[in-house]
């Protein structure tokens, strides 16, 4: 039918100031880029997906949309999302599986989940599976590694007094392993035993100074380590498994469903963390969750927690939701907490609504207009890039 089809599809760039700066282990960013996806369909419902990067490379990923994956949508029918991810992923297959590539595929598989739930009427957790109503959420941002201690430990008490967080994550990886233990120990006696702590060393370590380290924090009741080594470093996660009790937690650089089943395969991580965006989209996260189901593992979906919490309140295996209030600048409402828990709304589709105003004041770049009478041939695409380039 003629409303089963899509009529519109474009694309913005926006750029999001993160002031001051935030750092981990390997890097610091000054800004979230949003390359942000808009559907609409013949009925004139809509659909809006994005993905995110830490200010670097969202101009790439709006080219990527802009020549080569929206031109694709205009006609095809959003109904069958898997068929159509897979004819696009396909169309690029050369540059696929990595961030670039998958980031653009989960801008629009979000904006075709979130059409699908205002068609059904349905909020989107709800129409992936509806397993719970709501998931724990842990707080990263008071944790950051460039935080002086003092700060961070202030920020760590307000977030479990003032805010109702029952779960901390803290940025490990100073290059003084016994300055990593001292951060940890100071938020541990100012929290209590009852908080949850977690820690994140963000692929900054190799598997022989992991394992001492992860060893010196062992007396701290850490829920999990997270990304200790490099994200592919499978022998090192699985050598790691055998001399520390500590969790190993991963999966946030992880860009496709098979690279989380050999880590699956190769007993390599204990809890899974597939990011939205960087894995391809809701399609792909949810195919996460569920191989972690069959293999008896937990997953705590990455970052992006207005969206992250309708994967997880989808799936029966989901632990924990990461709160980091980078998007709320361009948001109307934030991720809805209760009780140290992220809430999924009950509206239709994913439920997430941008502030126009400040979407516009941020945005930087955007795409053409793809639509019934603005779909370009190849030969115009091709004369558009030469165009671009002079």
């Amino acid at each position: 039918m003629s409303g089963d089809r899509l009529i519109s599809a474009r694309a913005r760039l926006v750029r999001v100031p993160v002031d001051p700066p935030r750092g981990d282990a390997i890097q610091q960013f000054d800004a979230l880029e949003l390359p942000i996806v808009d559907l609409v369909d013949a009925n004139g419902d809509s659909g809006v997906g994005f993905g995110y990067t830490i200010g670097t490379g969202g101009t790439a990923i709006l080219t990527l949309l802009e020549d080569e994956l929206l031109p694709k949508l205009v006609g095809a029918d959003p109904t069958g999302i898997a068929a159509l991810m897979c004819r696009l992923e396909k169309s690029i297959h050369a540059l696929t599986p990595g961030c670039l590539s998958s980031t653009a595929l989960a801008a629009i598989d979000v904006a075709l989940w979130d059409l699908a739930g205002k068609r059904a009427n349905t909020p989107l957790y709800r129409l992936l599976g509806g397993a719970r109503d709501r998931v724990r959420m842990y707080n990263t941002h008071v944790g950051w590694l460039n935080r002086p201690l003092d700060e961070m430990v202030h920020l760590s008490k307000e977030a479990v007094t003032r805010d109702g967080f029952t779960a901390l994550k803290l940025k490990i990886g100073k290059t003084d392993p016994e300055e990593d233990v001292e951060r940890v120990a100071k938020v541990r006696e100012a929290v209590g035993p009852k908080v949850t702590l977690m820690v994140d060393a963000n692929q900054s370590w190799r598997v022989d100074e992991a394992i001492p380290r992860a060893q010196q924090l062992q007396r701290f009741n850490l829920f999990w380590l997270e990304e200790p080594l490099e994200a592919t470093d499978l022998d090192g996660f699985a050598r790691l498994g055998r001399h520390t009790t500590i969790a190993r937690a991963g999966g946030e650089s992880l860009y496709c469903p098979a690279a989380f089943h050999e880590c699956i395969r190769r007993g390599a991580l204990d809890i899974l963390q597939p990011d939205v965006a960087r894995v391809g989209g809701i399609t792909k996260a949810i195919q996460v969750c569920h191989a972690a189901a069959a293999a008896g593992l937990a997953v705590a979906p990455h970052v992006s927690p207005e969206l992250s919490v309708t994967v997880a309140a989808a799936v029966s295996n989901s632990v924990f939701v990461e709160y980091i209030p980078q998007m709320e600048p361009v948001l109307k409402r934030p991720v809805l907490m209760r009780d140290g828990f992220a809430i999924p709304l009950d509206t239709p589709g994913h439920g997430i609504e941008f502030d126009p105003r400040e979407l516009e004041r941020l945005t930087v770049r955007k795409s053409s207009d793809h639509d019934q009478s603005s779909v370009p041939s190849s030969a115009s695409r091709g004369a558009t890039r030469e165009q671009r380039q002079s």
